[in-house]
């Protein structure tokens, strides 16, 4: 398969909200990986910076974002703004004030899935909202098995094992590039499927290392091209 085939256009639609998820509790910090890689992606396509709305309480109870941390996939820390909402509400809230605002490249929220907040209406508002100002937006919704949503894509999101880097010799082996187990669960107009990925900080990409499961597509409609998007993915020999 094609990294073509995965998304209407070859990548991550702009004017649009996207939901990623951890498959699993244990693969929350790899999920916070992955929607940093897609953090530096926009950040590469766009001056403008990047709003994250962090939610400090369970399920997302895993630690803050770090600053060396986040440099390390590729961010620009000056370029992040990170607010901290008392509630589910006030996030939405947030975010969709900031979609409407024009300033950001990236609008993030992290709300639990399962939060009485979220569903069509909240997320119908944000979809709006992004599509008004052709800004990306994206829901990280914890673990669990989300509510209702008319997001325009859902990601699964896993840990998986890197290729280790050979150091000094055959013993000394360093941990190579960050990996996933990537699922996507719902693209309307594309190919749902199951892949592994890798991100490489020094080009700002994401590679599509190998197709692990390649899941039946359910018809669903498909979207009016979109010129802007974020290209993140290209092939690996």
């Amino acid at each position: 398969m094609q990294v073509a085939d995965l998304l209407p256009g070859g990548g991550l639609r702009k004017g649009a909200l996207h939901e990623v998820a951890a498959a699993a509790y244990r693969d929350m910090g790899a999920a916070t990986g992955f929607l940093a890689a897609l953090t530096a992606c926009a950040m590469k396509a766009s001056s403008r910076p990047v709003l994250w709305c962090e939610a400090r309480r369970p399920p997302f109870d895993m630690g803050q974002l770090y600053g060396p941390g986040i440099a390390a996939f590729g961010l620009d820390p000056v370029r992040l703004l990170i607010a901290v909402p008392p509630s589910d509400g006030d996030c939405l809230w947030i975010m969709e004030e900031a979609l409407r605002s024009r300033a950001f490249s990236l609008v993030i929220g992290e709300i639990d899935g399962r939060s009485a907040a979220l569903g069509l209406s909240a997320t119908r508002r944000l979809q709006l909202a992004a599509e008004e100002t052709n800004t990306l937006a994206l829901l990280f919704t914890a673990h669990a098995k989300g509510n209702a949503s008319v997001a325009v894509t859902r990601w699964h999101v896993g840990g998986a094992e890197s290729r280790n880097v050979l150091y000094t010799d055959e013993i000394e082996m360093l941990p190579g590039r960050p990996r996933w187990d990537v699922s996507l669960a719902r693209c309307r107009g594309g190919q749902p499927g199951r892949w592994q990925m890798e991100w490489s900080a020094e080009e700002s990409e994401l590679s599509l290392v190998s197709l692990v499961e390649e899941v039946q597509a359910v018809p669903l409609p498909v979207l009016r091209e979109v010129e802007d998007k974020i290209v993140f993915l290209r092939q690996t020999a």
